[in-house]
């Protein structure tokens, strides 16, 4: 009997530290960093178009994420939306392009701990938000400063398909929105949470602007729906 209960102490064990399959199943993209609460978006050139981030399973290393340069580790799983960073690689080199060189800093500066030049060693928590095929993953350290990623590339904008298009992204006071729509749009956004911020009818315009000037800094979706109830979502940062 002693036995028995003590397998499934185990059990339950192993059961409470195990990770959304999400975690892995997705590349993540650097969307944005947001450091003491300022945020810095990726650089976007030639020498990196994005930032990338990787989580393995029985390999060599648990994760992998670079600006140029590779960080790699091994991971220990505090829970199943923490961990801790136990062994670490990082490869040096050189860029030819100054903001990339700066934003690594800073995009490292969130796995370090200044004071000992080492990886933090109080966990790291993580949540994944999914909004229709739009995933978001947050990671956020000991300080409260906050990684955002997500599972598409945010620049990326598929011409062929998309009916829609948003600019400027980062946005500051007003979004706007292209289409090639006739019909009235319904509009809504929603915050990284999934609540619902505000809700809009606009009528056909191959430009309308929306005023996000009274949001927060962060991640949010526009959902657009046309009368035929055919719909898009677009993310956008707020900054």
């Amino acid at each position: 009997m002693k036995l028995l209960y003590l397998l499934l102490a185990i059990l339950t064990f192993q059961t409470g530290f195990a990770q959304d399959p999400q975690l892995f199943e997705n590349t993540w993209y650097l969307h944005n960093l947001v450091i003491s609460g300022q945020n810095h978006i990726p650089p976007n050139n030639s020498e990196v178009p994005f930032v990338p981030l990787y989580f393995f399973e029985n390999a060599n290393d648990d994760f992998l994420t670079y600006v140029c340069n590779n960080f790699a580790g091994k991971l220990a799983y505090q829970s199943n939306e923490s961990f801790t960073i136990q062994e670490y690689s990082l490869m040096l080199l050189f860029y030819n392009l100054e903001e990339n060189t700066t934003f690594e800093g800073k995009y490292l500066s969130f796995f370090f701990d200044a004071t000992t030049q080492e990886t933090y060693t109080e966990p790291f928590q993580y949540n994944i938000i999914v909004n229709g095929s739009e995933k978001t993953l947050t990671i956020e350290n000991v300080n409260g400063d906050q990684a955002i990623y997500g599972n598409q590339i945010l620049s990326n904008e598929n011409v062929e398909t998309s009916h829609f298009f948003i600019h400027p992204n980062p946005v500051k006071d007003k979004l706007v929105l292209s289409s090639n729509e006739t019909n009235s749009l319904k509009l809504k956004i929603f915050n990284i949470t999934g609540k619902l911020l505000s809700t809009q009818t606009v009528e056909p315009e191959k430009q309308t602007s929306i005023d996000v000037s009274n949001f927060t800094n962060g991640i949010y979706f526009l959902n657009i729906e046309n009368e035929n109830g055919k719909a898009e979502v677009k993310k956008f940062i707020k900054e």
